[in-house]
């Protein structure tokens, strides 16, 4: 999986981060984003300020386990095509695969006519869905878990 493009904050791209999976406790690194902090108290900031935003967890599939952030009020293209704000490599994803958006209200997933559809918790979804806490999405082989700690209502 790749994140196309530059990090700038204000575009509201997809960043990657990644985790020492040996050391838990060990802070996030950020991908296009600011350095890593040098001491232990200024990375638990700066986990906690990136926490207040949303994200998605890789829950199986390739890059199992990788984090991407969800910034500012974009509209972020998953898919396997070069130009997708998330390129997902996996034979079994459209080129543009599906879409989130941000809005005043929350976060909207909403395929874009794919061959193999997106998945919302198991089921076959067609229409445009708001993304809650703990939901599951998946892409062609890849399940992603949407999270967002601000979203007021859960995945129930």
């Amino acid at each position: 999986m790749r994140v196309r493009g530059s990090f700038a904050p204000n575009r509201g791209i997809v960043s990657e981060t990644s985790r020492n999976k040996s050391d838990p406790e060990t802070a996030t690194d950020f991908v296009g984003g600011s350095p890593p902090a040098r001491n232990p108290e200024d990375a638990s900031f700066l986990l906690e300020l990136t926490r207040r935003e949303a994200y998605l967890v890789v829950a199986s599939g390739p890059h199992h386990q990788a984090e991407f952030t969800l910034r500012g009020g974009a509209t972020i293209v998953l898919g396997r095509e070069e130009t997708a704000d998330l390129v997902i490599d996996d034979a079994s994803a459209s080129r543009r695969h599906a879409v989130i958006e941000k809005r005043a209200n929350g976060y909207y997933l909403r395929d874009l006519g794919s061959a193999n559809g997106t998945y919302l918790n198991g089921l076959l979804h067609a229409q445009e869905a708001r993304l809650r806490e703990g939901q599951r999405f998946r892409i062609g082989q890849t399940e992603f878990i949407f999270h967002d700690e601000t979203c007021d209502e859960s995945a129930s």
